[in-house]
């Protein structure tokens, strides 16, 4: 099969929690991988990946990466330094005329401690004051220095403090410790968003830096010929040398967001809720006619900062997710299992009953047959975890296992419900895309838990946040003030900056799109909007003038499309039909099984049904009645 996939090929690969998804596209159509993610190296489960991708293409590592047109990679390095606190030490040079306003407030917003905040000269400093900041914070252990001034000409004082600094400390004495300006990260007015996006990005950027060179190097040295593209949570790609650390935070879910966004217009979905159900929780968005909702300060671990990305929310509910009883009944989440130890079903040692676990006690799983046969799950320990759960609730193992799972479906539909009574959308005109290891297995329950119109389902969910990375376009994008000199002049240094950029990444300008947005609206409340695609400054300066409000920032996103693909229907490597018994209603019962590869455009389906491809099962509960399309997909509806 190595000739047949040798034309157009892309890799895209997805990290979560639990497991590592790769999506490798090409004349072949699609084939999707799921391996497990290695929390002590991520970079082992990103090969293995890509491994079990050259396998079943008939190819070795070496000739896939060779013939690779592209591989793009989204990660949750920065989301878990984040939740575990395992970043370095961040040393703060902050400008006097913040330090007294921001200073007491930091340590409780972001990861730095005061010991290591130091006021600063904004601009002169001929005492030398700055340097001897700059000492103080590297004895007490500074890791990353990170400037951060205020008023006028922000970029060139923080500059020229980077400068002096180096000229004290050159870069063979200071060793590793890079220097930051927070101008570089975000060029908002509002100085408090901007001081701690700096922050959060200067504690990410070490661990960022090292992993992403590091894949980028062993890529390289296995014969692949390009850059590695980076996801980023604003709905672009971007080489490792021009990502922002930041901006990678929630990149998997984005890459969903938008896979999701390019299926809506072939489906003819209008309102579409996405739902990626990870290990560890479930993200949702809201689609209006295939278009996703930017925020524009947007809160990073309980942060409010200044960097535009898509609007997701997460909620605490994922298959690794533990499972116990309270008052109320059942609560699933947010604490989980991880992927060490992990599920008790995956015999690494878990005895904490998860929703995995829940879902292995109904009986919805081969137990010999989990991931295409490449694990067994261990049922007796699945049952042993939930039999004190099951003591609790006064019902047997399978019961306490239906609890679960219902109490899952609730609370993800609760948060779906509230994000769309915030944007005035009706359940009953809305669909829900399923996707994720869990997707398949919920989606029909949260749709009825939340009331939505109609459930899709697709034979890619468990890696469809990998696919959907397909459809990110490489994204940069520049920001100014447009109070800062003149305005059509600025606007022309950022879109030959733009250019430069995309021609240095192989993008061939006739692909290239220069869009203008503002940012408009007091801080709180700022929202983007969008003015349309621009070639010259003096285009830009004359639509910013006519705009509805004074702009507060000016934003060009320079763009090159992504060129996803549809994905087909599986035509092979799936279980024939069978019959398995499942726990449903509080009865067991006989349910048929049958792979998503017999499934015919067409083919009308009714539950209670099973459905298991190489890498997923998914679940069409008693009540419901699908049609099967094109593409390896299903269009759920209650029956009437």
């Amino acid at each position: 099969m190595g000739q047949a996939a040798s034309a157009s090929l892309t890799i895209d690969i997805d990290t979560g929690g639990t497991f590592t998804d790769g999506y490798f596209g090409g004349s072949h159509g699609g084939l999707q991988v799921k391996t497990e993610t290695t929390p002590h190296d991520l970079t082992e489960g990103i090969m293995a990946c890509i491994d079990r991708g050259a396998e079943l293409l008939g190819m070795g590592r070496r000739e896939l990466l060779a013939t690779a047109d592209t591989v793009r990679l989204s990660t949750t390095v920065g989301t878990n330094a984040l939740l575990t606190r395992s970043g370095p030490k961040i040393g703060l040079l902050l400008g006097r005329s913040l330090h007294d306003e921001l200073a007491p407030a930091l340590p409780q917003q972001v990861p730095i401690t005061t010991e290591l905040i130091e006021a600063v000269p904004e601009k002169q400093d001929p005492n030398g004051a700055t340097l001897r900041a700059v000492r103080r914070l590297l004895e007490r252990g500074a890791r990353v220095l990170l400037i951060a001034l205020d008023g006028e000409d922000l970029a060139v004082w923080e500059c020229a403090m980077r400068e002096r600094i180096a000229d004290e400390y050159p870069r063979h004495y200071l060793g590793a410790v890079p220097v930051l300006g927070s101008h570089q990260v975000s060029r908002t007015p509002n100085a408090g968003a901007r001081v701690r996006t700096a922050v959060l990005n200067a504690y990410l950027h070490p661990l960022m830096s090292r992993f992403l060179y590091r894949i980028e190097d062993e890529l390289r040295r296995e014969g692949h010929r390009r850059p590695l593209l980076i996801a980023n949570a604003d709905g672009g790609t971007s080489r490792v040398a021009k990502t922002t650390a930041i901006r990678t935070w929630g990149s998997g879910p984005a890459g969903g967001v938008a896979g999701a966004a390019h299926l809506a217009g072939a489906l003819g979905s209008a309102a579409l809720v996405t739902l990626d159900v990870g290990g560890t929780s479930s993200d949702i968005a809201l689609l209006r006619d295939g278009r996703w909702r930017y925020v524009v300060e947007p809160t990073i671990d309980g942060a409010q900062v200044a960097v535009p990305l898509l609007e997701l929310e997460s909620i605490g509910v994922g298959g690794g997710s533990i499972v116990q009883a309270v008052e109320e009944g059942v609560r699933v989440g947010p604490q989980s299992a991880g992927a060490q130890p992990g599920p008790a079903a995956f015999g690494l040692g878990g005895e904490q009953p998860t929703l995995t676990d829940a879902f292995c006690c109904v009986g919805v799983f081969d137990p010999e047959c989990f991931l295409g046969g490449r694990k067994r799950l261990d049922v007796a320990a699945a049952e042993r975890a939930l039999q004190p759960l099951a003591q609790a609730l006064g019902t047997d193992v399978p019961g306490a296992g239906e609890q679960a799972i219902a109490a899952a479906a609730h609370t993800i539909a609760q948060g779906i419900l509230a994000l769309l009574d915030r944007h005035g959308t009706a359940p009953a005109d809305t669909e829900l895309l399923a996707g994720g290891g869990a997707g398949g297995l919920l989606g029909c329950l949260v749709a009825a838990a939340a009331g939505l119109d109609a459930v899709r389902a697709f034979a890619l969910a468990p890696v469809f946040s990998a696919y959907g990375l397909s459809a990110l376009d490489r994204m940069h994008g520049y920001e100014l003030d447009p109070d800062a000199g003149e305005l059509a002049g600025a606007v022309d240094e950022l879109l030959d900056r733009a250019r430069a950029d995309m021609r240095s990444e192989g993008v061939a300008l006739e692909e290239l799109r220069c869009e203008l947005e503002i940012e408009t609206g007091p801080d709180g409340a700022v929202r983007a909007e969008p003015l349309g695609e621009v070639r010259t400054g003096t285009e830009s300066a004359k639509l910013i003038g006519a705009a509805g409000e004074p702009a507060r920032l000016v934003r060009v996103r320079a763009r090159a499309p992504g060129r996803p693909r549809l994905p087909e229907a599986p035509s092979d490597g799936e279980p024939g039909p069978g019959e398995r018994t499942v726990r449903l209603a509080g009865t067991d019962q006989p349910v048929p099984v049958r792979g998503w590869s017999s499934l015919r455009a067409g083919e009308c389906l009714a539950g209670p049904l099973v459905l298991e491809g190489i890498d997923t099962t998914s679940l069409l509960p008693p009540g419901f009645a699908a049609v099967a399309g094109e593409h390896g997909d299903l269009l759920i509806h209650r029956e009437a």
